[in-house]
C-alpha cells in the first residue's frame, strides 16, 4: 500500500504549454464568445475572498453523503475552475501572492509555489484525483487496494469498461473544433493593419481552459454513477489519502508576449494542421490505453 501512497507533484508553469497541445485538448463545443472576458484578480485581496468562499462551499459539500456532491454541483466547480485560473493568471502578471498562505500556497525562495495537497485538498477537487485513473498503469497499481477496501471484481470491470470507452481527450477535441475555428475567423478578419487583441486572446485561453473543465467534470461524475454508492465512497476515500503536491511556476515571459505566441499558429493557419496532427495522436494513444484496461479485464 505504501508504495501507491508516492508523491505526486503536479507542476502548473505561468507560461503556456506548448501551441499543439492547448490548440488540440483544451477546447469544447461551443463558438468563440468575445463577451465571455478572463477573470482577472488585479490583488491577492481580491483572491482571498474567492478561497473564503471556495472553502467554505466544500466544506458544506463535505457534509453530504455523496462524495461527488461538490462536482455534481456545475456552478460551485465553474467558480473554483475561475479561481484557479486567476491564480497563475496573476502569476503570469506577476501580483504578489505570498499572503496567501493561509489557503496552502506557500512563496518558494526560487519564486514559485507551492500546495500541501493533502493538508489542503481544496485545491483538488474529487474530478481532478479521479483522472489519475485515466492512466492504466496506475488503474492497474491502485486494483489490490481497492479490493482490500471492499471493491469487487465485478467493480474494477465496471471501471476498466468505462476508462476503456470514455477518454475525455476524444471528447474535448471531437467537440473543440468550433472555439478555435471560430476565434481563428475572427482573429484573422480583424488583422487588416489592426494590432492584435491580446484581451480577446486571453479569453480564447480562458475559454479553452474552462469548458476543457467541464467535459473533466462530466466525465468524473459519469464514472462514479457508474457504481454503486458504497463504492463511491470507497473510491474517494482511497484517493483522499495520498501524500501530493502542488507547484506553480513562476512565468519565463511576459503576459503579452506568451499570449502573442499563442495566437501565431492561429493567425498563419497553421492550426489546421496542428490540430489534425494532435487528434490523431490522441486517437492512437486512447485506442492503446483501451487495450491495456482491457487486458486487464481478461487477466
Amino acid at each position: 500500500m505504501e508504495e501507491t501512497k508516492r508523491l505526486r507533484t503536479k507542476v502548473f508553469s505561468g507560461v503556456v504549454a506548448p501551441l499543439a497541445i492547448l490548440l488540440a485538448i483544451a477546447v469544447h463545443a461551443a463558438p468563440f464568445d468575445e463577451k465571455s472576458k478572463a477573470p482577472r484578480a488585479a490583488t491577492s485581496q481580491v483572491l482571498r475572498a474567492g478561497f473564503e468562499a471556495h472553502f467554505q462551499a466544500l466544506q458544506r459539500k463535505q457534509q453530504d453523503a455523496d462524495p461527488a456532491a461538490f462536482i455534481r454541483d456545475r456552478q460551485a466547480h465553474k467558480r473554483w475552475s475561475d479561481l484557479f485560473f486567476s491564480v497563475k493568471l496573476a502569476l503570469d502578471e506577476r501580483v504578489p501572492l505570498g499572503d496567501l498562505a493561509a489557503f496552502g500556497l506557500v512563496a518558494q525562495p526560487d519564486g514559485t509555489y507551492t500546495v500541501d495537497l493533502r493538508k489542503f485538498p481544496q485545491w483538488e477537487p474529487l474530478d481532478a484525483r479521479l483522472y489519475r485513473l485515466t492512466n492504466p498503469d496506475v488503474f492497474e497499481s491502485y486494483e489490490p487496494a481497492l479490493l482490500a477496501r471492499g471493491f469487487r471484481a465485478s467493480d474494477l470491470a465496471v471501471l476498466r469498461k468505462y476508462l476503456a470507452t470514455h477518454d475525455p481527450r476524444l471528447r474535448v477535441q471531437t467537440e473543440g473544433r468550433q472555439l478555435v475555428e471560430t476565434f481563428a475567423q475572427r482573429l484573422q478578419a480583424g488583422r487588416a493593419g489592426q494590432p492584435l487583441n491580446l484581451e480577446e486572446v486571453l479569453a480564447y485561453r480562458y475559454q479553452k481552459v474552462s469548458l476543457k473543465a467541464e467535459i473533466e467534470r462530466q466525465w468524473a461524475v459519469e464514472l462514479l454513477d457508474a457504481l454503486d454508492p458504497q463504492r463511491q465512497r470507497i473510491l474517494a476515500s482511497f484517493l483522499d489519502e495520498f501524500d501530493s503536491s502542488l507547484m506553480l511556476g513562476r512565468p519565463t515571459a511576459p503576459l503579452d508576449q506568451s499570449l502573442e505566441q499563442e495566437a501565431q499558429p492561429i493567425l498563419s493557419g497553421e492550426y489546421v494542421q496542428i490540430l489534425s496532427t494532435e487528434a490523431a495522436e490522441t486517437r492512437r494513444d486512447a485506442e492503446r490505453r483501451a487495450e491495456k484496461l482491457m487486458e486487464g479485464e481478461q487477466r
